[in-house]
């Protein structure tokens, strides 16, 4: 009798993210993924039944170390209500490119899901509950939100190379500015 195969699951949506980032999410098939793992296609219907249920868990992935970054700093933030949005924008300033990078596209690949779409619209409603805009300190709050997250566009998209140093100082703008 052999032993008992265990399946990774991280190992699978590591195998996930490559063929979507590699080859886009049209490619991303269940064979393809058992192919880049190197386990066979039963393997990964083992973890996950369906290629929704993967793709589900590549964005709550993504989701869960973005979050775990902004809970660390929501729990140094000083207690106002604009706090969630400095949390935010610290995690935001505190990503790894890749990381960052990975997130856009995984968002951009699978905007189009209505489940995943509800969860983002969610993600968002939630951030910007946290604001009054009727404030000048919520407008500002607003408008930090937006100029965090435009910046995680333009470099999570590629679409403009900001170094390290450029990318700590933008948001150490935002927070002097905008939320302090």
């Amino acid at each position: 009798m052999g032993r008992r195969q265990t399946i990774d699951r991280g190992a699978l949506l590591d195998a996930a993210e490559h063929v979507v980032l590699r080859d886009g999410p049209a490619h991303l098939t269940i064979d393809a993924v058992a192919a880049e793992a190197g386990v066979s296609k039963g393997g990964v219907l083992y973890a996950f039944a369906t290629k929704d249920i993967l793709i589900d868990a590549m964005l709550a992935r993504v989701v869960a170390e973005y979050d775990e970054l902004a809970e660390a700093f929501l729990a140094k933030a000083p207690d106002h209500s604009e706090r969630h949005i400095l949390a935010h924008v610290q995690a935001s300033a505190g990503a790894d490119p890749a990381r960052g990078s990975r997130a856009a596209a995984l968002m951009a690949s699978f905007i189009r899901s209505p489940q995943f779409r509800k969860e983002t619209i969610d993600y968002y409603r939630g951030l910007f509950a946290h604001i009054d805009p009727a404030t000048e300190r919520g407008r500002r709050a607003r408008l930090a939100l937006l100029a965090a997250e435009g910046a995680f566009a333009l470099r999570g998209f590629g679409l403009h190379p900001f170094t390290d140093a450029d990318w700590q100082a933008i948001h150490d703008d935002i927070i002097a500015v905008l939320l302090s």
